[in-house]
């Protein structure tokens, strides 16, 4: 007769992973149910408006540069599109379809990039989240992150889902100006813990 915990253990597992997909789900509906809409930065609305709207016009309207200002649907239009149909920041970096500047006037120290991944790994069953220095650091400077952010030092940076989908922590511009954390776990979940098949 067969061994039959093997079968018991994987219901087990599965049984937990379900219940984990369901306690992320209550998360992510309390968060996103605590949160007016409000269109991003590049107009996106949770539901479409029934009429296109113009873009409002700059902060500073009264400003004599305001006109020399693009409207962010055409500053964007150039750029290439991730899945979900927004900039896709890294590839318009790579592909030279942008190129960040060390400081507002274009003059001095160029960008600096740190090579440097950190892999955080207290995300229960899902895979392990990598996060590039290298693709944030080629157009952000340390201190927008740190030390306001993200103290740097190892553990010193909780972070939850429940956060990020509240526009803390990662959340500061993922959501806003980045890719959102919402349905697109595999960007940052990407490291498949030991043992762990890749789901993406």
């Amino acid at each position: 007769m067969d061994d039959p915990r093997p079968s018991r253990a994987n219901a087990l597992l599965r049984a937990g992973a379900a219940a984990c997909a369901l306690a992320l789900a209550g998360l992510v509906g309390a968060a996103l149910a605590q949160q007016q809409p409000q269109p991003d930065l590049f107009g996106t609305l949770p539901e479409p408006p029934t009429e296109a709207k113009p873009n409002p016009p700059p902060v500073d309207a009264a400003s004599p540069a305001a006109g020399a200002l693009q409207q962010p649907a055409e500053a964007f239009s150039a750029l290439p599109r991730d899945g979900r149909g927004k900039p896709d920041w890294v590839r318009a970096l790579r592909e030279g379809a942008i190129q960040p500047r060390g400081a507002v006037a274009g003059a001095g120290t160029p960008m600096q990039a740190l090579d440097l991944d950190i892999v955080m790994k207290n995300t229960a069953q899902m895979p392990w989240v990598r996060f590039p220095h290298a693709a944030h650091t080629q157009w952000l400077a340390c201190g927008n992150c740190h030390d306001a952010l993200f103290a740097p030092k190892a553990g010193a940076n909780p972070t939850t889902m429940t956060r990020i989908l509240q526009g803390e922590s990662c959340g500061t511009c993922h959501g806003t100006v980045a890719f959102t954390a919402l349905y697109t776990c595999e960007r940052c979940h990407s490291v498949a813990q030991p043992g762990q098949k890749p789901w993406w």
